[in-house]
């Protein structure tokens, strides 16, 4: 009889007492737990340990992972290098319990991302595994761009061929035209296809409806990823706006027949902590499940859904989501209305910063980290308060937690102050985010409580 990894069988091979895999927080003393979990269970006999579950992915017939292992989000070992060592013996482990399916990109990790999972992968046999690559579309001036940009991606992941290769971050027509179409860059990609350097031509998007139309509506494609999570889903009598039109752009991929793969199943870690009651609602209908695990299968429950990406930085994501595609029981009708609106809302606030975390709006030319100002303003700046309303008065507890949180965070350099609104992010952020805006709301605030608080710098 197979099993999961369950948190039992994980204490056990761990020998790590109350701490346990689920709930560990990162820190150096963890991370040589998680090494010691991992080299145990390379170990321990795995005829035993069930295998993640599959789809049939009809273009090249194989049999696809419905996790996929995303390397944007990689963990980290001093500052903004990658932990390769952890890293390495966590794609082991997913390897081991059937994952097949590595995703990464040119930009990802600063260019790293690309090196290390070649070199990771390397000890296994390529046709036992799935590596997918994308072209960074905003980053191609000219064909010879492409040209050089697609060789330096093959001889960083040390493969002659891309099973999926994607057009990076589509989301504007006219950029669209003007790489793709006007330099000749798709036709050079299709003829990468018909020399076997590449298996299976898509892209990935983030744009509208319209342009999603026009471009399954006049070019060929294989597949096609999206965002697609229980937040952002609109049905299908509910008119699209704002962020809610995953649904519609699912329908159309699923009407044209085209295999769906999914990025941002958990918005990046936004699903993975819901408020309270919203919490309280799901555990009381499934005691045991992690709340990460209902926005996983929101995505795999869609049948054109090929592969769920997540970008796993810690080992308790990668035995969660392992665990959650493993017998793999999709969300039923009702499951799927309780997600979506589990105490009035799925978790939705307003106030809070819709960003995932993706760094594609970095580096800022004036120095500014863009991500941490959001980071820390989500977790702490929300509770602070309105900034008229502390004016006003002495702040709160919660206004004097969230100075300490970005003094202590945010070097000074990295400020919500020293953006000047020049708007080279607007373009790049998938989120479509008013970025400048939301700065200037957190610089507002935090001169708002220095003021109430007699403080004149921090």
């Amino acid at each position: 009889m197979t099993k999961k990894m369950d948190r039992r069988t994980a204490l056990k091979i761990m020998g790590a007492g109350a701490l346990g895999i689920v709930g560990l927080a990162a820190g150096v003393a963890n991370r040589e737990l998680f090494i010691d979990f991992l080299d145990k269970d390379k170990q321990q006999d795995q005829s035993n340990v069930a295998a993640i579950d599959t789809t049939l992915y009809k273009p090249s017939g194989t049999q696809l992972s419905r996790l996929g292992f995303g390397c944007m989000r990689l963990p980290l070992k001093g500052g903004e290098a990658i932990d390769t060592e952890l890293a390495e013996k966590m794609i082991d482990y997913a390897y081991r319990r059937g994952v097949n399916y590595f995703d990464t990109a040119y930009m990802y990790h600063g260019g790293k991302s690309e090196t290390f999972i070649g070199q990771a992968l390397k000890k296994y046999a390529r046709e036992s595994f799935f590596l997918v690559d994308k072209m960074p579309t905003y980053m191609v001036s000219s064909l010879d761009d492409a040209k050089r940009i697609f060789q330096e991606q093959l001889d960083r992941c040390q493969t002659t061929y891309f099973d999926n290769y994607l057009l990076h971050y589509v989301h504007d027509r006219n950029e669209f035209d003007n790489v793709y179409i006007k330099q000749g860059v798709l036709d050079y990609l299709r003829s990468e296809k018909a020399a076997g350097r590449i298996k299976h031509l898509g892209f990935s998007y983030h744009g509208n409806q319209d342009l999603l139309d026009h471009l399954v509506d006049n070019y060929p494609w294989e597949f096609v990823m999206i965002q697609l999570n229980y937040q952002d889903w609109n049905e299908p009598d509910e008119i699209p706006h704002d962020a809610r039109i995953e649904g519609s752009l699912y329908r159309k991929l699923e009407a044209k027949g085209l295999p769906v793969f999914v990025m941002e199943p958990v918005k990046g870690g936004r699903l993975a902590k819901l408020p309270e009651e919203d919490t309280r609602v799901l555990k009381s209908h499934e005691p045991n499940r992690s709340i990460a695990s209902w926005a996983i299968r929101f995505a795999a429950s869609h049948k054109n859904v090929v592969t769920v990406l997540s970008g796993m930085s810690d080992l308790n994501q990668v035995v969660d989501n392992i665990n959650t595609m493993t017998d793999f029981q999709p969300l039923t009708a009702g499951e799927q209305k309780l997600v979506q609106n589990p105490a009035g809302n799925a978790g939705e606030n307003d106030k809070l910063i819709n960003c995932t975390n993706c760094k594609y709006c970095m580096p800022c030319p004036y120095g500014v980290n863009i991500p941490d100002n959001f980071q820390i303003f989500n977790k702490y700046g929300v509770a602070a308060g309105d900034a008229e309303k502390i004016k006003a008065k002495n702040p709160g507890k919660e206004a004097k937690a969230f100075l300490i949180q970005y003094k202590n965070n945010i070097p000074k350099a990295a400020r919500a102050d020293h953006c000047i609104r020049c708007g080279k992010c607007l373009h790049l952020c998938p989120q479509h985010l008013p970025i400048p805006e939301h700065l200037r709301k957190i610089d507002i605030l935090v001169e708002a409580i220095k003021k109430a608080d007699g403080k004149e710098t921090i």
